[in-house]
């Protein structure tokens, strides 16, 4: 039977975290998240970018990049049930990545943030959406989120691109898209996408810099 693992979101449901961290606390746990959650990502990288340049330019039809993140990640789901424990998660780090990370701190930091629907569980398609948003913009991360025909990508393609991301996600994404449009036309250049990508990851995934006291 799969242990029930309670976890954190990013908007800051509870957790076995204690309720006041300082802020040096704080900042290593973001540094350490993003690490973790990296880790994983880079022993999918190969399979990603294989997944990626197989959209052969597709559009309206075309997969989002938690699609192409989920197959991959599904491996990792070794019991077959939809959703990753802390220990399938751990395995596939120690496998992809080298590195034995602490069940604490997988629950902490790797978990907590993609708990979209706050149902203290990490479903795979949840943990998909959370990579996608550590995906390297490039020409085939442009080519998949533009459906519309026109280049660059807009609000509604961003959105519709990343999926469901919360209510943090869905404060975020806007807000990061506006600072990242420096040209004021609606649409993000690649440059300008990496900006807003950078953003959206940090405001969803890093947000273990509230100090509670």
């Amino acid at each position: 039977m799969q242990q029930a693992v309670v976890v954190r979101s990013a908007a800051g449901r509870a957790c076995g975290r204690p309720a006041s961290v300082k802020s040096s606390d704080a900042a290593r746990a973001v540094a350490d998240a993003a690490i973790s959650r990296r880790s994983v990502l880079l022993g999918l990288a190969g399979g990603v970018a294989s997944l990626t340049s197989s959209t052969n330019g597709a559009r309206a039809a075309g997969p989002t990049p938690a699609d192409l993140v989920r197959p991959l990640v599904q491996k990792m789901d070794e019991n077959g049930d939809g959703f990753l424990d802390v220990d399938e998660i751990r395995g596939a780090m120690q496998r992809n990545g080298g590195v034995t990370v602490p069940r604490e701190t997988v629950i902490r930091d790797v978990m907590a943030p993609v708990d979209f629907d706050d149902d203290g569980m990490i479903s795979v398609d949840e943990f998909s959406r959370g990579l996608a948003l550590e995906l390297e913009v490039d020409e085939r991360w442009m080519r998949t989120m533009e459906r519309d025909g026109q280049p660059g990508v807009s609000l509604e393609e961003l959105q519709a691109g990343l999926g469901d991301l919360g209510q943090t996600g869905n404060d975020v994404l806007p807000v990061a898209f506006k600072l990242a449009d420096k040209d004021r036309n609606g649409r993000l250049d690649p440059e300008e996408a990496e900006s807003a990508m950078q953003l959206i990851s940090a405001g969803i995934m890093g947000d273990f810099g509230e100090d509670d006291e």
